[in-house]
């Protein structure tokens, strides 16, 4: 992933905050859908959203870490 290992926490902790306090979040759904993967990352704030230090990350690459975070999750 081309994501820095710090700007990767952030959003795990983000991610991961959001699913704990809305267990009715079918993990499934998100993994399998890219709307629902974008939806949990609107609904965390964006955490990348327009900020200079994020600008390395297209939306492929963001998709690709909302996958792999939701994928560590249901491990």
């Amino acid at each position: 992933m081309k994501i820095k290992p710090e700007h990767y926490q952030v959003l795990k902790l983000k991610i991961n905050a959001l699913l704990d306090k809305n267990p009715q979040i079918n993990i499934n759904d998100c993994i399998t859908s890219m709307r629902n993967r974008w939806d949990l990352y609107w609904h965390c704030d964006g955490a990348f959203s327009n900020a200079q230090e994020y600008n390395y990350l297209d939306d492929n690459n963001i998709d690709t870490v909302l996958k792999h975070i939701l994928n560590e999750r249901i491990k």
